[in-house]
This record gives structure tokens, sequence and C-alpha cells, in this order.
């Protein structure tokens, strides 16, 4: 067995033994996809290892994988989400290669709504929007304005307005519409911020 199975399996004295005789006490020793035993303790909710890794071994809790996602991406629990942010330091604002908050992660699988009621908290987010604080009747009102769009406008030539045409009919024809959306307006927002800093960013080049 070796460390990040005993942690995932909630085996402290087997997690303690193996960064002893191996790890030389390291707690955010990496496998080959860059997972930490604090990944994963914080993913299967052994909070007490979790504690003792990053307490006693050294554990980082913002410590990233080879996707960029920390413990809080990992953890599926509202308890052991509060342990890391209100206990362990945690940060919740660390995104991973895709952008993404561990909120924004939580809300896109859709399957903790305990958790992700917890992170809306915990950023400053009504319980009742998502990461983009949007609510309810404001999804219900965006959703019905491109459905009248779509219907009463004619489809342009652009081609890039009849792939985001196409793109918004699979959405909204789909099993999970609101979620969907919500992936593919932060996509646009990030696109848009990402050309806005580029368009920001000062000249580097030397000036002849």
């Amino acid at each position: 067995m070796n460390v990040w199975i005993a942690a995932s399996d909630g085996r402290t004295s087997v997690v303690e033994k193996l960064l002893q005789e191996n790890y030389q006490r390291d707690g955010n020793v990496k496998d080959p996809n860059g997972y930490t035993p604090v990944h994963a303790a914080a993913a299967y909710g052994h909070i007490e290892l979790l504690r003792k890794l990053c307490q006693e071994y050294g554990g980082n809790i913002n410590v990233k994988d080879s996707d960029g996602d920390t413990p809080l991406h990992h953890c599926e629990d509202a308890h052991t989400a509060k342990v890391i942010l209100e206990e362990l330091g945690g940060d919740i604002s660390l995104q991973n290669e895709e952008g993404k908050t561990a909120l924004q992660s939580a809300e896109e699988d859709g399957e903790f709504p305990e958790l992700i009621q917890y992170l809306r908290i915990k950023s400053g987010i009504s319980a009742d929007e998502g990461s983009l604080g949007i609510d309810a009747d404001q999804w219900a009102q965006f959703k019905d304005n491109i459905r009248y769009t779509m219907e009463s406008e004619p489809a342009s030539d652009d081609p890039e307005s009849m792939a985001r045409r196409q793109r918004l009919e699979e959405i909204l024809s789909g099993d999970n519409p609101e979620e969907e959306l919500q992936s593919y307006i932060r996509e646009v927002i990030r696109s848009q911020n990402a050309t806005q800093d580029d368009a920001e960013a000062p000249d580097t080049k030397r000036r002849k």
C-alpha cells in the first residue's frame, strides 16, 4: 500500500509510518499526478488525518496537483471544507488550470449541494446565487431572453455567430441548461477578461 491510498482510506497509522520511513516526514509528497496525502485526506473527509498532515508533517493545505486543484477542489463535504478554510488556512480564491475556483468546480459538478451552499456563503455570495452572482429568477429571465432572441432573429452568416448560436441551442435542449449556461458564461467572461488583460498589458518590447 502506498501513502496516497492509505490517506484515502483514512489509515492514519499507516500514513505516518510510510511518511516517516520513506518520505522524510513530508506531508506534501506527490504521486505522478501531483496528488498528495493532503489531497487524499481532504477528498475523503478524513479530518483528523488532514489536521495531522498539516500540523505535524508540514502538509500545505493549498498545495496544487498537476491539474492545479487544491485539497479544497477535491473536497466533497461542507464539514471538511469548513476545517480547510476556517482552521487550516485554506484559500477559497485559488484557481486550477482551467481557471476555476473550488466553488466553480463544485457548481459545475452539482453533486454536493451542502458543500456548494457553504462555499457560496464563504465567498460572500447569497446561498441561492451562483458563483457569478446571478439568482434563480435572473437565470430564468436570461434563458427566456436567449430563446426569444434565437426564435425571433434570423441566423447570421458570420461563422462565429453561427457557432455561438449552435452552442446555445445545444445547451438549452440539454439535461442541465442552468449548469451548462453558467459554464458557458464563465468561459465567455474568462475569454473577455483575457483579451482585456492582453490589451492593457504594457508593451515590453524594446523600442528602437
